[in-house]
């Protein structure tokens, strides 16, 4: 099955972690005292992705849209959680969460023209 980049990425996941993980192998950011560290440090870049994606659906919506090589891809299923509003009981959705690592040296640019 063959999806629209656009379709199989959903939106990208912007918090404190996931912008630690973005600067994690550039020599900017919170993290670049660590640059020189033996470690293997690739950015990661964390997105939202259609709950029936396969890894290489997503690798190939990745390299398509942000023109950059990607060295793995982890997903993740994550449950929705109950929520209560007095008596009734309600639940959020379900959704998958995809981790994506670029080649050493690239960058995806997610604030581009903000």
């Amino acid at each position: 099955m063959s999806r629209r980049p656009g379709e199989v990425l959903i939106r990208p996941i912007i918090t404190e972690k996931t912008s630690t993980l973005q600067y994690e192998g550039t020599n900017a950011g919170p993290r670049a005292r660590y640059a020189d560290d033996d470690r293997d440090m690739k950015p990661k870049y964390t997105f939202e992705v259609a709950a029936g994606a396969t890894k290489v659906e997503i690798r190939k919506a990745v390299e398509g849209l942000f023109e950059v090589k990607v060295v793995s891809v982890r997903t993740m299923n994550c449950r929705g959680k109950d929520r209560r509003v007095g008596r009734s009981v309600g639940r959020r959705r379900h959704w998958k969460k995809a981790i994506v690592e670029v080649a050493e040296g690239e960058m995806i640019d997610l604030f581009e023209g903000v």
